[in-house]
């Protein structure tokens, strides 16, 4: 259910941008912020997970949590990469067309 919320309010979000670019006639704006919301999703799912981590690093923060601090780590960079995919597409087709 939570993954719903995220996915709407990242939908509705980026009607809200692309709605103020439109009527301000200011387009780049779609690029910018959505593009701008899009790159600070995947940092910051990207370092939620792990990602940008060793494999030591990785080792230790996982010897070193709890398994619910670990799901709940998980579960909150799924649910930031999940608010992020609209704004990713929204500039993706702003940048193509």
């Amino acid at each position: 259910m939570r993954k719903k919320h995220a996915f709407f309010a990242g939908v509705c979000s980026m009607i809200v941008i692309c709605s103020a670019a439109i009527l301000l006639q200011h387009l780049e704006w779609i690029g910018f912020v959505s593009g701008g919301i899009s790159i600070i999703g995947v940092v910051m799912s990207g370092v939620l997970m792990g990602a940008w981590t060793s494999g030591e690093e990785t080792r230790t923060a996982y010897h070193s949590e709890t398994k619910e601090h670990r799901m709940w780590r998980l579960d909150t960079a799924f649910l930031v990469i999940i608010f992020a995919l609209p704004h990713m597409a929204a500039s993706v087709f702003y940048v193509l067309m």
